[in-house]
């Protein structure tokens, strides 16, 4: 009885880290949940939690890129991102699904790709992801919320449309023990060598720029505080 009102309290935990709700299809996987705007044919958002759980080293990378059947309108497709000269850039990275082969296998869902310039994808975000997982193991648990700046796209691809995004962000709440921290990262869809610390922001400006509202069931007080938090050092500081 104690274990199923763990599980059924973990995910209620879960559902209420989510953005707010709009006309865009909500869609669950068992290890990651996103909203698909079929208009930009990829997820406007990616939700998934981390701990040092989702870092198994005996989970091998399984490249099986294919459409989510779960997508009621039709997902892109691989002949899509054909010679485009874009990356089929990860929201929720395969390295960071190193639960089981059906989380590897899932993060390969083209409801899960953005297109990303590959020297961005294979540089300063990689980079960021590879930090991420880091972090997670500083933090009991790490919830993440991640997507692609979709107004004013750069490009165009495929048959089916896939919008080319501008920038891609991260918002992340941490826990450690009775603690609560939250930080925000904005980068350009382009080559970087700055630090991935130069691209901190709040989660404001994320809401500013995405018209997405993030962590809205919260209680005021706790949602203004981490919300407004833009010093990457007060995030880094959780185990002082």
């Amino acid at each position: 009885h104690k274990k199923l009102l763990k599980k059924k309290n973990e995910r209620i935990n879960s559902y209420s880290l989510l953005p707010s709700k709009n006309s865009n299809q909500i869609i669950e996987h068992k290890y990651y949940t996103l909203s698909y705007s079929e208009k930009d044919e990829q997820a406007e958002w990616v939700a998934y939690k981390l701990t040092n759980d989702n870092s198994n080293k005996k989970i091998k990378r399984k490249s099986y890129f294919r459409i989510d059947p779960k997508v009621e309108s039709g997902s892109s497709e691989l002949i899509d991102y054909y010679k485009s000269g874009y990356d089929r850039g990860h929201l929720a990275p395969a390295g960071s699904m190193r639960i089981n082969d059906v989380s590897m296998n899932e993060s390969f869902y083209m409801s899960n790709m953005s297109p990303q310039k590959p020297k961005f994808n294979r540089g300063v975000w990689k980079r960021l992801e590879n930090k991420v997982r880091y972090w997670a193991s500083i933090y009991d648990s790490l919830y993440v919320v991640t997507g692609p700046v979709l107004s004013r796209p750069i490009d165009v691809i495929g048959s089916n449309g896939v919008t080319v995004p501008r920038a891609f962000y991260k918002t992340l709440v941490g826990f450690k023990e009775e603690k609560t921290r939250a930080i925000a990262f904005i980068i350009p869809n382009d080559e970087s060598d700055e630090s991935i610390y130069s691209f901190s922001v709040s989660i404001d400006e994320v809401e500013e720029i995405t018209g997405l509202d993030f962590y809205y069931n919260f209680k005021d007080p706790i949602e203004n505080r981490m919300e407004a938090n833009n010093d990457i050092y007060t995030w880094l500081k959780i185990g002082n």
